[in-house]
C-alpha cells in the first residue's frame, strides 16, 4: 500500500512539475510578425521573386501562356491584374469553387507574408522600383 502512495505522489509530482510552463508565442513562433517586413518593398527585389517562384516558374500567366489573359513576365503585364482586388482576393484564396474567378496559385496558397507584402506594395501605389 505504501508503494502505491509513494507511486501515486511521484506521478503527481512529475506531472504538476513538466506540465505547466508559460509560452511566449514570440519565441515560439518568431515568423509571426517580427520577419515580414512590408515596410522596405520593392517591384523588383520583393514582389518580382515571389511572382517568378509562384506564378511564372509553374508556366502560368507568362507570354507563352497567358492563363485567363493575364501575363506577369513584366512590370506592366503584371499590374494589369491589379484593379477590383482581383489578385488579391485570388491570393487569399477567398474565392469559392462556383466563381469564375480562381484562387491561385493553384499549387497553394501563398505565405501570409508574401501575401501581406504584395497587398502593401499595392497600397503604396504599386511603383516600379
Amino acid at each position: 500500500m505504501i508503494k502505491l502512495i509513494r507511486l501515486v505522489a511521484s506521478c503527481f509530482l512529475v506531472i504538476t512539475f513538466t506540465g505547466c510552463y508559460n509560452d511566449i508565442a514570440e519565441e515560439l513562433y518568431p515568423t509571426r510578425n517580427s520577419q515580414c517586413d512590408t515596410l522596405k518593398i520593392t517591384y523588383s527585389g520583393t514582389i518580382a521573386p515571389i511572382i517568378t517562384n509562384n506564378c511564372l516558374n509553374l508556366g502560368c500567366h507568362t507570354a507563352n501562356q497567358p492563363y485567363a489573359g493575364l501575363q506577369f513576365d513584366t512590370y506592366a503585364n503584371f499590374i494589369l491584374s491589379i484593379p477590383a482586388d482581383r489578385l488579391i482576393k485570388s491570393l487569399k484564396y477567398t474565392y469559392n469553387t462556383s466563381s469564375s474567378a480562381k484562387n491561385m496559385p493553384p499549387t497553394g496558397k501563398l505565405s501570409d507574408c508574401d501575401i501581406s507584402k504584395i497587398e502593401a506594395w499595392i497600397n503604396k501605389g504599386h511603383p516600379d522600383n
